[in-house]
């Protein structure tokens, strides 16, 4: 499903990513963790399309990540979802449906899983950062994706929200999906996860098969100091 062939992206003087290299299968569930500035958003963006390598390949189903035959083969949750503030929540769906084939009522229809559900006409500027992460996601999914990517899905998102993403999340999981999450909550990688892909100042550093241990016992193994596991200010163990 992915291919990533010894990637580096420089910004200047800045190496964000340094001779990246994986594949992943059909159906796996990957999870990408790392502290901040570690290249995880970085090789999100180029796995979606919305950035190209310096040197290397990115190739999704067989295609350039930045070639058009990917878009509709794969979904892209952000961190900061990439909505039009002034129009209603019926209006943005209605646009990306369009872009996509599918029918305005099968993502209305998914709305009324959310704390959306009465909001149709409510413009998207007067939604809460909860309420847009949850429509960015609705949009971001609605022409059911082979391969979703996730940066930070259940940020911003109350309790009931999280718990609702991890059963949407589960559920594509089943499906067979492909999946690559960024995330800081390990909980998640326990979960969930087929790999753990651990990336150090742009370079990808380790990829743990989980099986028989869980992801914080493989990352104390490869780390015994802590440092990779240790707690950030929220006070949950974190990777980011």
């Amino acid at each position: 499903m992915i291919e990533v062939a010894s990637v580096t992206v420089r910004f200047d003087n800045h190496t964000a990513l340094s001779e990246a290299s994986f594949t992943t299968a059909h159906g796996e569930f990957v999870c990408l963790v790392g502290h901040n500035g570690s290249g995880k958003t970085t090789l999100l963006r180029l796995l979606a399309g919305l950035a190209e390598p310096s040197t290397g390949q990115v190739r999704v189903a067989g295609h350039a990540a930045t070639d058009p035959s990917a878009r509709t083969v794969r979904g892209f949750v952000q961190a900061e979802p990439p909505l039009y503030d002034f129009l209603t929540v019926r209006e943005q769906l209605s646009f990306v449906c369009r872009l996509y084939g599918v029918p305005l009522r099968s993502a209305l229809e998914r709305l009324e899983h959310t704390v959306l559900a009465d909001r149709h006409d409510a413009l998207v500027r007067e939604l809460s950062l909860g309420m847009r992460k949850q429509l960015g996601i609705v949009a971001a999914t609605l022409h059911d994706p082979a391969l979703v990517l996730l940066d930070e899905p259940a940020n911003a998102l109350d309790a009931a929200a999280v718990g609702a993403l991890r059963t949407t999340v589960r559920d594509w999981r089943a499906q067979g999906r492909t999946v690559v999450l960024c995330t800081h909550d390990l909980a998640w990688a326990d979960d969930l996860a087929d790999r753990l892909l651990v990336l150090q100042r742009g370079r990808v550093v380790h990829d743990i098969r989980v099986a028989d241990e869980t992801v914080t016992a493989a990352l104390r193994r490869l780390d015994p100091t802590g440092m990779l596991t240790r707690p950030e200010a929220h006070g949950a163990e974190a990777l980011r």
